[in-house]
């Protein structure tokens, strides 16, 4: 299997959305797989922002997000990063949308809704702004436009889509979604099933996790899309380690004789990935890698990953977020598996994943 980087576009600075109401302007982003990232800063904690770390924060930029939504939004080409990938012997091309990080926040209103759920939507709404300056719901939705307009082989969702399970988010969520025209498969991201308040708890894995399972298969923990030529799985490991559920029939997948692209929200340990992470986040944000940094795997992600990285490995691929900007690089192991890493859907960002035989 074979990942070929693009040519960078000769123009750099690119419109990522063109809006066509005059009154607003699309923010600049350079074009290319592995593009620079652009500054973001996570607080300390489990949350993440956009705000710029270097940004003169004298006024908030951000402080009307909740009157920024518009009636039409429009992805252009430069706003897609673009991969290629080779898998010998497959019968046709294909082209893949992989969108991630778009941390979707609706404000809650409702006084049903607890007074801490509407505070922190609020909140959340204008830290998540965007880069772009426009709501991220609004992006979700022109990412969807985009890809029924497109029509890719697949749409691929790499995590955080929405930024917490409110009821807003989620009936937003299941409302996007049946727009979708386009066979799509989409893996947890932390923030997708958690609070801050509620990180990762029992409470958590209760209640705000089951309403989840209609958009994975019925299965949070691994499930799978087939198309004629190979199998994109998708594997929860939002808890920065592999599901225990998912291992058994990951062990299955693998058995099926055909190619794999695994697609996960948290990426693997590669040494450019995490050097740039680390840079980017001050904290561990990628799993494997631990005496340099990342997350020690434990027993059940590092047999996981020894299985994706082995010699006889049937994976093309890996596919994550997580980070909020794209890199793109080869894991460690017997096989040099490449990683595809996404910018973040909140800056109207995308990737366009090309397959060739």
């Amino acid at each position: 299997m074979k990942l070929e980087k693009p040519t960078k576009y000769k123009n750099t600075h690119t419109l990522a959305v063109l809006l066509t109401l005059s009154t607003f302007l699309a923010a600049v982003f350079i074009s290319g797989c592995a593009s620079s990232p652009h500054a973001l800063q996570e607080n300390k904690g489990q949350t993440e922002t956009a705000q710029q770390p270097n940004a003169d924060t004298g006024q908030n930029k951000t402080e009307n997000a909740d009157t920024r939504h518009q009636e039409s939004i429009e992805i252009t080409p430069e706003a897609i990063d673009t991969c290629q990938i080779t898998i010998p012997g497959i019968s046709r091309e294909y082209d893949l949308l992989f969108f991630t990080d778009t941390h979707i926040i609706i404000p809650e209103t409702s006084k049903e809704i607890s007074q801490e759920i509407r505070d922190y939507s609020s909140q959340r709404l204008s830290e998540f702004a965007g880069e772009s300056q426009f709501a991220s719901s609004d992006l979700f939705q022109a990412l969807l436009s985009y890809a029924n307009d497109t029509k890719p082989d697949a749409v691929l969702l790499g995590g955080d889509i929405i930024d917490s399970p409110s009821p807003s988010n989620m009936d937003f969520l299941g409302n996007s979604l049946e727009k979708l025209e386009i066979p799509y498969i989409y893996t947890l991201g932390n923030h997708d099933w958690t609070y801050p308040w509620e990180y990762m708890t029992e409470t958590a894995v209760n209640d705000y996790l089951p309403p989840l399972s209609p958009y994975m298969d019925g299965n949070t923990s691994i499930h799978t899309l087939e198309l004629d030529d190979f199998i994109i799985a998708a594997v929860d490991n939002s808890s920065n380690q592999i599901n225990p559920d998912a291992l058994e029939t990951y062990k299955t997948i693998l058995t099926l004789d055909k190619p794999v692209l695994l697609l996960v929200h948290v990426p693997f340990y590669t040494p450019s990935l995490l050097e740039e992470a680390s840079g980017f986040w001050q904290q561990s944000v990628v799993l494997g890698g631990g005496v340099h940094g990342g997350t020690y795997p434990n027993e059940i992600s590092a047999e996981f990953m020894g299985l994706t990285t082995a010699a006889s490995s049937p994976v093309a691929a890996v596919i994550a977020g997580h980070v909020h900007f794209p890199h793109v690089s080869d894991m460690e192991g017997e096989k040099g598996i490449p990683q595809i890493v996404g910018d973040a859907g909140f800056k109207g960002r995308a990737t366009r994943i090309h397959i060739s035989p």
